[in-house]
């Protein structure tokens, strides 16, 4: 069940491209206009009242949080409506299945592809950030494969809530009831030091909270809790790779 073949994942994945390359341009506004409303309205609206925030101005500390947040809603957005409608609407994956592709293949394929769009887009708002913050570095390079893994972890995460969802409009739940509450709550706006002991310890465990905390580090070249940061976000690939599989294998062969 779990063996994968390369080959297959890379035909997945070159599938998955061929069908964004046409979407490319409606895809850019629905995924970028979300965080560039709240980079305004937060970051120079509310920033205009506030000076700096854990040793950086409060523009900075909002801008930072977006990129990590709009890798996740990227990747959320592939792993659930779009691999929704592949899977249950358009029969994609019976289709892939007929060929030498098995359920596997096609799981880590969207998960990895899920972590492309995420590069895709967190990186052009990236791009956006660094001409608006002139703020550059060396380091900041590293910010890429840091948005792959965001993408590939919210691409696990989404998929398996996809492949149990019974209707498409059951997937507002996990946005409204998951993907909000991390996007609001993962050092993206507010530092959680200001929340209730309580939800400051449910959101340890945010991987949201984790990469926001990364990508904050390199922006200042403070690196002190970067390892432990990275480790959590590696150990939740580990953790969320076998579930979407043995998810799938439950619902299409039961």
């Amino acid at each position: 069940m779990f063996r994968v073949s390369p080959r297959s994942v890379y035909y997945v994945i070159i599938r998955n491209y061929m069908s964004f390359r046409s979407l490319f341009k409606i895809s850019i506004v629905p995924n970028l206009i979300d965080p560039l409303f709240y980079l305004i309205a937060m970051g120079f609206g509310v920033g205009a009242y506030l000076t700096n925030i854990n040793g950086m101005s409060y523009t900075t500390f909002v801008i930072t949080g977006l990129i990590g947040a709009t890798a996740m809603t990227t990747a959320t957005s592939e792993a659930t409506v779009n691999a929704f409608i592949q899977y249950k609407i358009e029969k994609t994956y019976a289709a892939m299945l007929m060929t030498p592709i098995n359920l596997q293949d096609i799981v880590i394929g969207q998960a990895i592809w899920s972590g492309v769009r995420a590069i895709i887009f967190g990186g052009i708002f990236w791009l956006v950030s660094l001409v608006i913050s002139q703020t550059y570095n060396l380091y900041m390079l590293f910010i890429i494969p840091l948005l792959f893994l965001i993408g590939l972890i919210f691409g696990l995460i989404g998929l398996t809530f996809t492949y149990i969802a019974p209707s498409r409009e059951f997937l507002n739940y996990y946005n409204t009831l998951v993907i909000r509450p991390l996007y609001m709550f993962s050092d993206t706006f507010f530092p959680i030091d200001s929340i209730p002991e309580i939800f400051r310890s449910l959101t340890w465990f945010s991987p949201l909270y984790h990469a926001t905390n990364i990508i904050r580090a390199i922006w200042i070249e403070n690196f002190t809790m970067v390892f432990q940061h990275l480790l959590w976000l590696i150990s939740c690939v580990t953790l969320f790779y076998f579930i979407p599989i043995l998810v799938i294998y439950k619902m299409y062969y039961r």
